[in-house]
């Protein structure tokens, strides 16, 4: 990656000339602004383990609530992770929860900060994070357990272009992305009755 990327480094710093939308030419630095990856590469990119955030500080325990934390600093991460190459055992380096990968190939490209770049992973941080993790439990126990989540999932009219479970959803081992979408379509459906009208809203 740092190869692929090495000629935004001297066009970053000194800019070159683009033909522009308005027909003229004018001097632009072009920079990286945005990296698309799934959790695993944007932990790897921002240096930490799969079990904080790649883009603050929030502690591993606090994950998920609504605890202000600082995103994570540029100058601060490679300052660390430089001092724990040299053995020096920084203690930024474990309350950060970084992993030793050194001079990643972000280090030196100008004007990034690659924190703010990592896009929103929809898998695993919207199916699988917000919906399944969060919202399926919470409303799951606003309607009196598993069972009856379940029983209204089964008992849901069949239409063109939305999958019937069937079996409900309790039995589903493996979520796909798809499946995930595919309870989306119908879950307002499944609560309606079951909870009071401000829940819905």
């Amino acid at each position: 990656m740092q190869s692929l990327l090495k000629p935004l480094v001297e066009a970053g710093k000194n800019g070159v000339n683009m033909v522009c939308t308005d027909g003229f030419i004018h001097r632009v630095h072009p920079i990286l602004a945005a990296y698309v990856a799934d959790f695993p590469e944007q932990c790897l990119i921002a240096c930490c383990k799969e079990s904080r955030c790649p883009r603050c500080v929030v502690p591993r325990d606090e994950r998920g609530s609504a605890t202000a934390a600082p995103l994570r600093d540029v100058k601060e991460t490679l300052a660390t992770l430089d001092a724990h190459q040299q053995g020096k055992k920084p203690p930024k380096f474990e309350q950060d929860g970084l992993r030793p990968v050194y001079h990643p190939f972000w280090w030196d490209l100008p004007y990034t900060d690659i924190f703010t770049c990592l896009t929103p992973d929809l898998l695993h941080q919207l199916h699988q994070g917000v919906f399944k993790d969060h919202l399926v439990k919470w409303c799951t126990a606003l309607v009196s357990g598993e069972d009856e989540f379940d029983a209204r999932f089964k008992a849901m009219n069949g239409h063109s272009g939305l999958r019937h479970f069937k079996k409900g959803i309790s039995t589903v081992s493996q979520w796909t992305g798809t499946e995930h979408k595919e309870m989306q379509h119908v879950f307002l459906s499944i609560l309606a009755g079951a909870v009071n009208a401000p829940v819905k809203h």
